[in-house]
């Protein structure tokens, strides 16, 4: 550990690279039962914060690999001709870097429409706002299947029938617009 902790104040490689040797070098060293994970993501939010910090999270684009992780984990601990090759490590963690910059702009383009789209409709009665941050909240995916009286019943918790109303004074307001197909189960959809 004292080795890696001198090599890891001295190292000269760009941030990204330094960035993944130090987290393959702790995950190899491997000195605790439980927590080098953490600790190991946690040092590499330490490398970025020396020059940048990150602007998203490193574990979930791990978790959103977790077969390559593991195999680009162990494929970086090869030992050949008495080194250790680590650019199979460096390479997939340079692509979840790039991965999670773009979710990372995707999520902070959602939050300007969500802001914005809550702001112009700032004067609306009191239950909808309610259920429409819930629904924000459950991300842009879940925004975009839109709602129908019974989810936005059970996140207001009103009968069918109120939940019915507010959604047709939502669309009169045009805050939301019907879906096509309508019937029984009508869908409402955002107007962002």
């Amino acid at each position: 550990m004292d080795r890696f902790l001198d090599w890891l104040t001295a190292d000269t490689h760009p941030l990204p690279v330094r960035a993944g040797l130090a987290y393959l070098w702790f995950e190899s060293i491997h000195p605790f039962a439980d927590g080098n994970g953490r600790i190991g993501r946690a040092i590499v939010e330490h490398v970025f914060a020396t020059e940048a910090a990150l602007p998203f999270s490193l574990s979930r684009q791990i978790e959103a690999d977790k077969r390559g992780y593991y195999t680009a984990l162990q494929a970086g601990r090869r030992v050949a001709n008495h080194t250790i090759d680590a650019t199979p490590f460096v390479l997939w963690l340079l692509e979840r870097l790039e991965a999670g910059i773009g979710e990372a702009g995707r999520e902070a383009r959602f939050l300007v429409r969500r802001n914005a789209f809550l702001s112009a409709h700032a004067d609306l009665p009191e239950r909808p706002p309610s259920v429409l941050r819930r629904l924000f909240a459950e991300g842009e995916s879940r925004v975009e299947q839109g709602l129908s009286s019974g989810p936005y019943g059970k996140i207001a918790k009103v009968s069918p029938a109120t939940a019915t109303r507010d959604l047709t004074d939502l669309e009169q307001r045009g805050v939301v617009a019907r879906a096509p197909g309508g019937g029984r189960f009508t869908r409402y959809l955002l107007n962002w």
